[in-house]
């Protein structure tokens, strides 16, 4: 279960890669060895993302 910080990461980085630009999300899911939230986006699914417990995001 994501906590409140990768939620709220997740929130601002979904926003600002769908709206500002305008690049899909593929997939949302949680690495349950690390915890951390991973999002794959992008037209050619090039762009990975992971938000940490705390809501670091790299």
């Amino acid at each position: 279960m994501p906590t409140d910080a990768q939620l709220r990461g997740l929130y601002r980085l979904s926003y600002w890669l769908t709206y500002i630009l305008l690049q899909p999300i593929h997939l949302v899911c949680i690495d349950e060895r690390t915890n951390n939230l991973y999002i794959l986006a992008g037209n050619a699914e090039n762009l990975e993302f992971q938000i940490t417990p705390n809501g670091e995001v790299f």
